[in-house]
């Protein structure tokens, strides 16, 4: 059958309409599609790039921030012990004894409990109770993900354990004390809590006078703190320098528990303030704008300028005094940060006096501070006087072991 011209027309009109049909199903729509989502995408980016163009801006702003902010997070974090266990407390309870007056009939370390858990970098913090949570979304970053063989490595090093978890975890641990001893001890034991080194609180304290016996007898309740974490291993504690055995477990009579610390007194009038002007090391606290090294650590001497080190670090610093015997002398060999040390002889027959002058601080932004660690292995005793300190927020905190009397 022949076709007519117009059905060869309909028919040319229904293969153009079915070809154009294909290409716009085909070939049109998805490049369509492809750059609708180019489209979107480079939307993204243009704001994504605005975004970090305008942090850009602000880049020495936000840098000094995280500068200020770290170094208050490690002020605070740093006023914490990393760790709670009996022989902190041995070594609280030695230094209480080496320079007081003071006897405890009976205490207890409880069960340290946790209360709270942080983290750092973004992590979640919440509140073990469950009476408050708190996340925080990771920042953004603009590095690149990981490749493969980097993401493998990572999940190595956690498996075999050498990666380190951020997390810090704060717990408490009561510390209940039945002491008696006198009024001027008491006061002296009050003191020497307040300057310990590790965190606590005094949450109750009773007082009752015998005034048969002139002694003060009491509870104190204590609360310890710690904030512990994998990047903040437990402390090595040295227990050398408390007293074992069966030779002095009675009071009285020959080598008998020792009254010797009664005999720490040398310095008593006017809170020691004759070691101010008659003292054989020192340690010197500033202000970080001052004129002078905000931390000094040295001899007194006209000629030891050599002894003394120093920083002007606008920060907790740690500085530690030993005194020891060697070879048959005593030695005292003081540190500052771990970074800087010396060793001194001490020429003084009778004692050792250690003068820590500190200051007022001059306003908020004045962060000089010290942890200040004395440990005594000699029979010669050590005097210290802490002179000057700001009342408000001191700049000094001692921790001490063997014969060891602070004034302040």
């Amino acid at each position: 059958m022949k076709l007519s011209d117009s059905n060869k027309t309909i028919i040319l009109v229904l293969v153009g309409l079915l070809v154009l049909g294909f290409s716009i199903m085909y070939g049109a729509k998805p490049n369509y599609e492809a750059k609708q989502a180019l489209d979107a995408e480079n939307l993204q980016l243009e704001t994504r790039l605005a975004d970090l163009q305008e942090k850009e801006s602000h880049r020495e702003e936000y840098e000094a921030g995280i500068v200020e902010y770290t170094e208050k997070f490690e002020e605070v974090l740093s006023a914490f012990p990393a760790d709670l266990n009996q022989e902190i407390s041995i070594m609280f309870l030695q230094g209480i004894k080496d320079s007081n007056d003071f006897s405890i009939e009976a205490l207890s370390l409880g069960a340290k409990s946790e209360f709270y858990t942080l983290g750092t970098n973004g992590a979640d913090a919440n509140i073990s109770d469950g009476s408050a949570e708190a996340t925080t979304e990771a920042p953004a970053t603009t590095e690149a993900p990981a490749t493969t063989e980097e993401s493998s490595e990572a999940v190595a090093d956690v498996e075999e354990g050498a990666a380190v978890s951020d997390e810090l975890v704060c717990y408490t641990a009561a510390f209940p004390i039945k002491y008696y001893g006198s009024y001027n001890s008491l006061k002296d034991v009050v003191a020497y809590i307040d300057t310990y080194s590790d965190r606590m609180t005094v949450d109750t304290l009773s007082i009752t006078y015998d005034t048969k016996k002139d002694l003060y007898t009491g509870d104190i309740d204590l609360t310890c703190y710690s904030i512990e974490g994998e990047s903040r291993p437990e402390r090595s504690i040295d227990l050398n320098q408390v007293e074992t055995g069966v030779n002095n477990i009675f009071q009285g009579g020959s080598g008998a528990a020792g009254s010797s610390d009664g005999t720490l007194n040398k310095y008593d009038d006017n809170d020691g303030a004759s070691i101010e002007t008659d003292y054989d090391f020192y340690t010197m606290l500033n202000a970080a704008s001052s004129d002078v090294s905000a931390k000094v650590v040295g001899q007194n001497g006209a000629d030891k300028k050599s002894t003394v080190i120093s920083n002007s670090d606008n920060s907790i610093s740690i500085i530690s005094y030993e005194f020891y015997e060697k070879d048959g002398k005593n030695y005292c060999k003081y540190t500052l940060d771990n970074s800087q040390s010396y060793e001194a002889e001490i020429t003084s027959a009778e004692d050792v006096k250690l003068l820590i002058q500190s200051s007022e601080r001059k306003n908020d932004e004045d962060l000089v501070k010290a942890k200040i660690t004395i440990s005594n292995s000699t029979s010669m005793p050590v005097y210290v006087k802490i002179a000057g300190d700001d009342a408000v927020s001191p700049r000094v905190s001692v921790s001490k072991t063997g014969l060891v009397k602070i004034y302040q």
